[in-house]
Parts: C-alpha cells; structure tokens; sequence
C-alpha cells in the first residue's frame, strides 16, 4: 500500500494551496453548472409531456417555473457551499470536520419536514448515496492521487478519499444542503441528483487531473514505498539490532525470549520438542523444502477431517503440533539434516499464533473453528519466507487480519449460506487449503476478493444504519412530542369530560396537535389555534344557566365543527368514523344546550414514558454505569441473551435528549435498543463485554499477547509501555 509523506505546512502555504485549488474548482463549477440546469430544464419538460396525470403534470411544470426563477440563486449557493468546504479544509480543518464530515440526521433540523409522515428523505439520501458511490467507482484511482497530495493538510489522522472537499460525496451533499429550500415535491429532487451525477459527476475524470497537476505545481507529490513484484518476496529478512517500528520490536522480542526458554518452561508452554534441534552439527540445515513437505501432507489431512466445534478445533490443534513435530523429526533425520533454530522458533510463533486465536475473546468460537484451519498454510507460508515475522503488510498477514475483523463483528444466527458472512470467511479460508502449494499470489487474489466483498457490505451497511438512525431519530421527536402533548392536555382539561369529547381529544385531536407541535413549533400561529379550538371544544359542552348565553354557544357551534373537521383531514382521519364521532358530539351540544350536563369521565392520556426514564433516578452511578456513558458511536459491545444466545452490535446511535442506545450488525441490521442502565446491568452482571480491542489487527494483538504470555516466564524482565 502506499504510504504519503506528511509534510508541516505553513499558512501562507495553505493560503497559496487553497487560492490555486478553488480557482480550478470554481472554473469546473461554471462550466458543468449551466449545462446541468439547461438539461435539468428539458428534462424536467420531457416529464411534463409523458406525465399520466394533471396533477403530475403540474408538478413539473411548476418545477421549470420555479427552476427558470431560481437557477441562478441555486448555482450560487451550491458553488459557495462547495468554496465554503474548500476554503475550510485547507484553512479551517476541525470546522471543515464538523460542518462537512459529521453524520447527517435530518428529522428535527427542519421543522417544516415531513420525515415522520412519510419516507423522502430516505429517498433522497438514497439518490444522493448512488450518484456518489457511482462517481467514486468511475474515479478510484485519481481520487487516491489526490488523496495522497492533501493528506498533509489533515492533521493526525489519515485522511479518506470520501473525504477529501472535492469528492463526489462532499458534492453531492452540497447539492442536497442547497436543495433545501426547493419547494418542489421529491420526485422533482430526485431529478436534480440523476442528472447531477450524469452532467456533473461524470466530469470529475477533467476536474481531478487539472488540481492534481495544480498541487503537484505548488510542490506537493505523494511518496510512495516501493511494491515489489508479486511472486519475488524475499525469502529472508536481516533482523536488526533495534527496531523504531514497535510491531517490528515485539515480534523480535517474541524470538529473544523463545531462545532463552528452558526446557521445561517450553514444555508448560506446550512449545515444540526442542530435541528436534539437537542433531549433529555436521549435517546441513534441512532446507524449507524439506519442512514444507511435512507440512503439507498434515495440511491435507487436515482438508479431509477439518474441526467442526471449538472443542474439536482445540484437539484438533493440539494433535497438529504432536504430529508436526513428530513428522519432522522422523523427515530430518532420514535425511540427515538438521532444523535450524530461526525455523523451530517460527514453528513455535505460528503455533502459538493459533492458540491465540483459539483462546481471543473477540472471535465467536464458530469463527475460531474456521480460523484455525488455516494454520498449516500460514506456517508453511513463515518458514518460506521469513518476512512474514517482519512485514506489517505481508499478504498473509493481511488475509488473517481481514478474515478474524469480519470474524468478529459477526454474531452467530444460524446462517452458513454461501452468501452469508460465514460463507464468504469458510471460501476463503477453503481456497488457501485446496492448494498445499499456493504461492503468495493466491493469498493476495484471496484477500482482494474478500476485502472487495466487506467493501460491499460496508456499503449496504452504511445505507441501513443511517436509515435507522432516522427513524430511530424520528421515534424520538414523536415520542418527545407526544409527551409535550399530553403535557399540555392535562394542564388544559378538566378533571372529567363527556365521552364523546374524551374520544375526539383521545383518538384525533392529540395527534393533530401532535403533528403541528413537530412541523410548525410551539410558537407557530398554527399551534396556538389548535389549542383555541380544544379550549372551544371544553367550553362548548358546558352547560349555561342563562338562556342568553346558550344563544350564544349554540351560534359559535358550526364554526368549532368546521374547525375540527380541518383538523380531522390534516390527519386523514377515516371519514366515516369521524361522522360517527361529530353525531355523539352533536347529542352532547343538545344536551348542554338544554342545560342539563352530558356525562363525563375522567380524561387519562396513554403513558408514552419509557421504563428507562421511569428508573433514570435509580441508576447506579459505578463504573459499569461510566462505562456505558463513555462508550462511543461505533464501538462494539458483546452480549448474551436470557436464553444463552450471544450476540454482537455496533453502538449506531445515542440519544442525546432520551435515554437510548440503538445497536446495528455488521450488515447495519438493528440488533437490539436498550436504555444506558439495561446496558450497565448486562455489564455489572458479566454478560456483556465492551469489545475494545476489536479494531486492532487481530495478528498483532495476538502477537502482544504472546509476548507478555512469554515475559511472564522471566520474572525479572520488563514488559514494554
């Protein structure tokens, strides 16, 4: 992979970056915006012509007005966003993070929405996703060039192609953020991203090379490591005195302390019999061939009885080692060889690799049964080429790492189908076996299609767990709103109403005013006559003494009826029932007309509180509660069941306002929703872990973990910071 230089960039440096960069953007930007509105216009004609009903028809034709009014207010706003994002990023970068890179949640930043009446803006996301994900495919290679030259302008951590200010997702999302006063329904908006993607996105391949060939003038370039050709890896490696990359230092540190084990602390590390090595010095070192041969043969035993649980993998893994040794030493001797120290130290690394791997607490055991069966490739691949004790991104390495991070963000559901997660790990792992002798090549084509298949996943995931986010945002507001609501009834009612108004305040008008509290406010004109006409309704069922006074209620009925019946279409109420209502409500005005008082029962509101703010108070503040707090969107927590099943989840969203965790798969499937001291019980009670170390390769977790499991054996020795 390639690795970009960093450099330390001044400000008048960034300054003269961002003036060259936004000068070729804003060029690109004139030329494709006005093509786009011009094809935007006919297109929006063509639809106008083919529409199958006057009502569509009219759509359209308001969008060209409305378009033909505003293309020139719209071009300038989504040209300054686009400058705005540039002049950030070079200048500004923690804004440019937070305006142009943090998660979108739309339900709540508009009032004026209506994402919890309908689905569009998850449509409209969707639009946006496609056109970019199409223009990342079309332009992969530059906007990893460029990638590379602005990488020093992101400080600390690397920077994404996603997020470069110039990439097609940064512009689609202008787009979207200026379209947000377009006034058109949303299948007018979902024509703005289908052509932007084809009139605009599809000339990023002009734009791209223009600012690399800017900003490799301005004196940025990319340094890139060496790649060696595939097939001609060396087969060994000079290990230096001292290391300044502390992968390299442990893995090193790991071989000094196999050599200076006794025999028996080797023997209660369950290590390779180290008589194999004690063979007269004479004889020449047996060479890898000769190792390899041996492991071949158990590898394709292996093939044919492969584990089928953790506790066969387990004896399958301890038999391995037996045999192994056992074999070799039988294969040595015949041949008069002798193994050289550098090998039977691999043999024990590798092994010891695998009984990590068995042992890992963030691989659910099914995986671990696969996993395992890759440990004879692997060891032949270590006594090949030594490189592999070495090379952060060896191929095999890199297999390993995809395949255990896979792993470990899966839970077991039952489904081992070839298309599965499961399915994909147990292929690959199935290639490297069925070719005892495939060479590096096979591991690196293995582990292409597989990240190339998560890649794909992670997509999808993507797509599902933001459409959660929505809807679990949404859920919120209802709720919230709801509570508002019944806040404000039981402030405004009586303590007991006739049952014909229970039913209408019950049934209809709470989520009338439900509805407005989301989309107009409480401030809104619309919200302070929903309330005037629930306040009329009370009033209008009281019975007056005096017959002057029932004059006058009786004349403001037909007014207060018409009023709610708007309010019973704002809802789409079904008609028929709401006939059936305003007649029960017509006998209660008859009723009170006459004087007399209609009967009442008490007005008590469903509960919409949850059981966790119910017991927020009684939560235990220890540091299980301070665990849960300080667990982050995205970090992934490990859980069992009442009934025994573990699962896994990903924290996809927080509540800021309630107390909810929502959990997402690893295909962006909501998993499970729990309160904060849910959470806090399951990991007081020892049945959730907090998978902290999941995001670390899983080889070099393992491989620090074999090395304090080593240090342990030297009670003098000092394990590193």
């Amino acid at each position: 992979m390639s690795q970009f230089r960093k450099t330390s960039l001044t400000l008048a440096h960034k300054r003269q970056l961002y003036a060259q960069f936004s000068e070729r953007l804003r060029y690109w930007m004139e030329g494709c915006m006005d093509g786009f509105f011009e094809h935007l216009d006919g297109h929006f004609f063509s639809l106008a012509e083919k529409a199958v009903s006057d009502s569509v028809q009219r759509s359209y034709i308001d969008a060209i007005r409305e378009l033909r009014q505003s293309r020139a207010a719209l071009g300038q706003r989504y040209q300054a966003r686009v400058i705005l994002a540039s002049k950030q990023f070079f200048l500004e970068f923690k804004s440019y993070q937070h305006e142009f890179l943090r998660t979108r949640i739309h339900i709540g930043e508009d009032q004026n929405s209506m994402e919890l009446i309908n689905q569009d803006v998850l449509e409209e996301d969707l639009a946006v996703m496609r056109v970019t994900h199409d223009a990342e495919n079309r332009n992969l290679s530059r906007l990893k060039t460029l990638n590379g030259l602005l990488a020093g302008i992101a400080p600390a951590k690397p920077l994404k192609r996603a997020d470069l200010p110039v990439s097609p997702g940064i512009l689609s999302n202008a787009l979207q953020h200026t379209l947000q006063a377009w006034p058109g329904d949303l299948q007018t908006k979902l024509s703005f991203y289908e052509l932007f993607g084809k009139h605009c996105l599809s000339g990023l391949d002009k734009l791209y090379p223009e600012l690399i060939a800017a900003l490799e003038k301005a004196g940025l370039s990319p340094v890139r490591k060496p790649v060696q050709p595939q097939g001609k890896r060396p087969k060994a490696v000079t290990i230096p005195q001292r290391s300044a990359n502390p992968d390299e230092g442990t893995l090193f540190g790991i071989v000094a302390l196999v050599r200076q084990l006794q025999e028996e602390q080797r023997e209660s590390l369950g290590l390779a019999d180290p008589k194999i090595d004690h063979l007269p010095e004479g004889w020449p070192v047996a060479s890898a061939k000769t190792i390899t041969s041996v492991i071949g043969i158990l590898q394709s035993e292996l093939s044919l009885n492969p584990p089928r649980d953790i506790r066969q993998a387990r004896v399958t893994q301890n038999a391995l080692k037996g045999q192994l040794i056992t074999e070799l030493g039988k294969t040595i001797v015949d041949q008069k060889v002798r193994l050289q120290r550098l090998d039977r130290h691999i043999i024990d690394v590798v092994n010891m690799l695998f009984e990590y791997i068995l042992d890992d607490p963030v691989i659910p055991a099914q995986m671990k049964v696969l996993l395992v069966r890759l440990q004879m490739p692997v060891l032949r691949i270590a006594v090949e080429d030594k490189s592999f004790l070495t090379d952060r991104s060896h191929p095999v390495r890199d297999l390993l790492n995809s395949l255990a991070a896979a792993a470990a963000r899966w839970a077991d559901e039952g489904d081992y189908a070839g298309n599965s997660v499961y399915g994909h790990i147990e292929q690959a792992v199935q290639r490297v076996l069925v070719e005892p002798e495939g060479n590096m090549d096979l591991w690196i084509e293995v582990n292409r299609e597989f990240e190339a298949y998560v890649l794909n996943e992670e997509r999808g995931a993507r797509v599902a767990e933001e459409r959660l986010a929505q809807v679990a945002k949404g859920k919120e507001r209802l709720s919230l709103a709801r509570q508002a609501v019944d806040g404000h009834l039981a402030s405004l009612l009586p303590t007991s109403i006739p049952a014909p108004v229970y039913q209408i305040i019950d049934e209809v008008w709470r989520d009338v005013m439900t509805l407005i509290l989301l989309r107009e406010g409480e401030e809104s004109k619309e919200w302070k006559e929903s309330v005037q006409i629930l306040e009329r309704l009370i009033d209008s069922v009281i019975p007056r003494a005096d017959q002057e006074e029932r004059q006058v209620q009786m004349a403001k009925v037909p007014v207060l009826l018409t009023d709610l019946r708007r309010g019973f279409a704002s809802i789409s109420y079904d008609s028929g029932r709401a006939s059936m209502m305003f007649k029960q409500l017509q006998h209660c005005h008859v009723t009170s007309l006459r004087g007399l008082q209609p009967a009442t029962m008490k007005y008590k509101p469903e509960d919409y509180r949850s059981s966790a703010e119910e017991t927020i108070q009684n939560l235990l503040d220890d540091e299980f509660m301070q665990q849960t707090n300080e667990l982050k969107q995205g970090q992934w927590i490990a859980w069992n069941t009442p009934a025994g099943k573990e699962l896994r989840g990903k924290l996809s969203w927080r509540s800021e306002v309630t107390d909810l965790l929502m959990f997402v798969d690893l295909r962006g499937r909501r998993v499970a929703e729990m309160s904060s001291s849910e959470l806090a019980d399951l990991l007081r009670s020892g049945r959730a872990t907090v998978l902290t170390s999941i995001d670390c390769p899983m080889v070099e977790r393992a491989l620090a973990a074999i090395y304090k499991t080593l240090s342990r054996q030297f009670p003098g020795h000092v394990l590193p910071a």
